[in-house]
């Protein structure tokens, strides 16, 4: 570092300290980059997760109109613009140097300007009296150390996506070259059909370029990589073809075109900040397509200040629309910097020889650009570029002395536009998210949650159980309460009836001449009481079991019922009983089911295990209430004033007496089978009042139970509640894995909503 004074060294110091307190507040900056990047894909998930949740069943068309974000494409380039800027400003904060752009158009002293600062020369900075110079973008940092160049090269994509492809759009051309074989193949017209000016020159510079190929293409490797040269090699990797060269017979190199910029280390001779750094920009309009904006674009991210050189001379001792347009291009890269006048410095390059032009340059300038007041929006340096003493004392001390004084109002004022847009951004998006929650509010009260929803259908269940169950019960009371007999009931009555007659008019079983003949050897051995007792009993026992044979009708009314009652809850139950049989094993199934220790519904169990348990027989219920029906099948009786027996039948032993007995015996037999068959036709206990009052009470206990200590049961409110959670995936196949998967969605995008307020604050918090 230069140290001419106390104030030199006292500008090094204060720009010196300026960039420790930049780099001190860098990690804020760079948080906050990072809770924008996370903005920015919370938003993309957001998206995708509302398309996820939109789509699904379980919510209703009507609810899912809110269920989007319109404008994500707007919202994400207002994030990407507010990244743009914190970028910037991390860029700007990271930089361990005061960097110092220098642009301007062609052939006007840029090149000369800037080997005055460093101290290179034509192989390092090219100049040119002729054709542009400059190729790339060139960073020349003061480093009393080192003196070398580090080029970043492009690989084969980046140079086809970036160089080649840039050309092509600007020619309009529809297509362009993906791999290097395709570009070398590539054929290029050898004119335009609208021979423009600007697209006749872009399509003479894409044929140079394509020709050249074979002078670069070895430099294009596969990922991007550094190359370091000595700088007495630099002039092919930055400046374009001389004049000469181009114009002579053999193929022109232009390995230049494989380099995306160099960073190039020297020893400044005259610095009067040690930490200095210049950036030697291509000339303005002198590039190819698109190469004005990324050259804007690299303003913003790697300069602190801007001079733009206008030389004193006889083609340009006046500003020009050119100019204007350089300047504006200048201006849209200072972002968030209030004062024009702070980034960008007009620096007129007198060469001696041409002072009597620059009068008239500098008085035109003040008239074009600060509205006829000098300095009243930018600051214009004169100087000598060819003379290192005269862009010291000229350029660098004036510029240096009002950085050291300005360089903090414009990081405050890049920081505090970075902040804006992102307030204001924010402020949109959090807008955005309360109207999604509103809209989300709405498609969780109309879905419901899984709990909710089971609660609700186990309800409905239940209820529409009752209804055709309570329908059943009323049937069979209707039918209890007919006047006519159950002519089912009667029927079978009648079959069996039938059958126990043409038993007793066969003969008994054995026919009637086998038995008289029985009865009449009977009387020979033992007399008439004998025999005739046994076979009385014989009648009796098997009148009492072929009456038995209504246990078959019984247990078919039973099995009925129960197949009715099981194909109701069937209807009702999805899947889960669509397996089992009918009747008992259906509800046996059932009742298995209702056991389940995980989820036990005692009540619902008794219920249905009663139902099953349920048993009419003749023997069992019917027969001791029909039994008195059968007192007259015997031989004898108690006379009621002696109480003695007292024969019904004496008969003689004869053969005579073996056919009166056989007739006696049927017409007792007859008698008592009329008498049974009587009783069960006027009897109270019929299959249907049976059945009626065993699928009443099963409806009592199965839709209306309430709580039971013995059991300890809940109710069957509850219980169906149970029944539900436990088998709600084969009670209403698919509805719940539905409903689980909607919700997993809902909350996805709860989730993400509360997510992105929490990044938005975090970011509001790091600014």
């Amino acid at each position: 570092m230069g140290n001419t004074g106390g104030g030199r060294a006292s500008i090094a110091q204060e720009i010196r300290a300026l960039l420790d307190r930049r780099r001190a507040r860098l990690p804020e900056v760079q948080a906050v980059i990072t809770n924008w990047r996370n903005v920015d894909q919370q938003l993309i998930s957001l998206s995708s997760a509302l398309d996820l949740l939109r789509n699904h069943p379980s919510v209703l068309p009507d609810a899912t109109a809110g269920l989007a974000i319109p404008q994500l494409s707007e919202v994400r380039a207002q994030v990407a613009q507010v990244i743009e800027q914190y970028t910037a400003v991390e860029a700007r904060f990271s930089r361990d140097t005061v960097n110092i752009g220098v642009s301007g158009s062609a052939r006007m002293g840029k090149s000369t300007l800037l080997q005055s600062i460093s101290g290179l020369g034509d192989e390092q900075i090219p100049t040119g009296r002729d054709l542009p110079v400059t190729a790339i973008r060139s960073r020349i940092y003061n480093s009393p150390d080192l003196r070398r160049a580090v080029l970043r090269l492009h690989s084969p994509e980046s140079f086809l996506d970036e160089v080649i492809k840039a050309y092509h759009l600007e020619l309009g051309f529809d297509q362009w070259p993906t791999t290097l074989d395709e570009f070398r193949t590539w054929n290029y017209p050898a004119e335009l059909s609208d021979p423009k000016p600007d697209k006749v020159s872009l399509l003479a510079r894409l044929r140079d370029i394509h020709a050249a190929l074979w002078s670069y293409e070895q430099d294009l490797c596969r990922a991007e990589r550094e190359m370091v040269v000595g700088l007495d090699h630099l002039r092919q990797f930055v400046a374009y073809p001389t004049h000469e060269s181009q114009h002579s017979t053999d193929p022109v190199p232009r390995r230049y075109l494989a380099v995306r910029d160099a960073r190039i280390d020297c020893a400044f001779p005259h610095a009067e900040v040690d930490r200095l750094g210049i950036i030697d920009l291509p000339g303005l309009g002198e590039i190819a397509a698109g190469a004005e904006s990324h050259h804007v674009t690299g303003l913003r991210h790697e300069v602190d200040v801007v001079l733009l050189i206008k030389k004193a001379s006889e083609t340009s001792a006046f500003w020009t629309a050119a100019d204007a347009q350089a300047l504006k291009l200048l201006d849209l890269a200072r972002g968030s910097i209030r004062n024009r006048g702070d980034f960008v410095y007009l620096v007129v390059n007198t060469p001696k020889g041409a002072e009597s032009l620059a009068d008239p340059l500098r008085a035109h300038i003040t008239h074009q650009v600060n509205d006829g007041q000098p300095g009243k929006y930018f600051t214009v340096l004169d100087t000598d570029a060819a003379e290192p003493e005269s862009v010291r004392g000229g350029v660098l001390s004036p510029l240096l002395t009002a950085l050291a004084a300005r360089l903090p109002v414009m990081d405050e004022e890049c920081l505090t536009g970075a902040r804006e847009a992102a307030a204001g951004t924010a402020a949109g998006i959090e807008l955005m998210l309360a109207d999604l929650t509103t809209a989300m509010r709405s498609v969780r009260a109309a879905s419901g949650d899984v709990t909710e929803t089971i609660a609700d259908q186990a309800r409905k269940l239940r209820e529409d159980l009752a209804i055709e169950l309570n329908a059943l019960v009323a049937e069979l009371r209707a039918r209890v309460m007919a006047d006519e007999d159950d002519p089912e009931y009667v029927a079978a009555i009648k079959a069996v009836y039938g059958d126990v007659v043409a038993w007793i008019e066969g003969g008994f079983g054995i026919g009637a001449e086998t038995w008289q003949a029985a009865a009449f050897r009977a009387f020979g051995t033992d007399g008439s009481g004998r025999y005739a007792d046994e076979q009385i009993n014989r009648i009796r026992v098997e009148i009492g079991n072929r009456f038995a044979a209504l246990d078959t009708f019984y247990s078919g009314q039973i099995e009925r019922t129960r197949r009715d009652v099981g194909l109701i809850l069937r209807r009702h139950c999805g899947d889960l009983l669509t397996g089992a049989g009918e009747g008992t094993a259906l509800l046996t199934e059932l009742a298995d089911l209702l056991d389940n220790p995980r989820n036990p519904c005692p009540a619902l169990h008794q219920a249905v295990t009663g139902l099953l348990a349920l048993r009419m027989e003749y023997r069992s219920h019917l027969h001791p209430l029909l039994r008195p029906q059968l007192d007259g099948l015997r031989m004898q009786y108690e006379d009621p004033r002696t109480g003695r027996p007292v024969a019904v039948i004496v008969p003689e032993l004869t053969e005579k007496g073996a056919r009166d007995l056989y007739v006696n015996f049927t017409h007792l037999a007859e008698n008592a089978a009329h008498e049974v068959r009587k009783a069960l036709m006027a009897g109270e206990m019929t299959p249907v009042m049976v059945t009626y009052a065993a699928v009443e009470h099963f409806v009592d206990a199965f839709i209306r139970s309430g709580a039971s200590n013995e059991l300890g049961s809940p109710g069957s409110e509850r219980e169906f509640e149970r029944f539900a959670r436990a088998y709600r995936d084969e009670l209403w196949p698919g509805a719940y894995q539905g409903i689980a998967e909607g919700n997993v969605r809902y909350d996805r995008v709860m989730t993400l909503i509360d997510t992105l307020y929490g990044t938005l604050a975090e970011a509001r918090r790091a600014a």
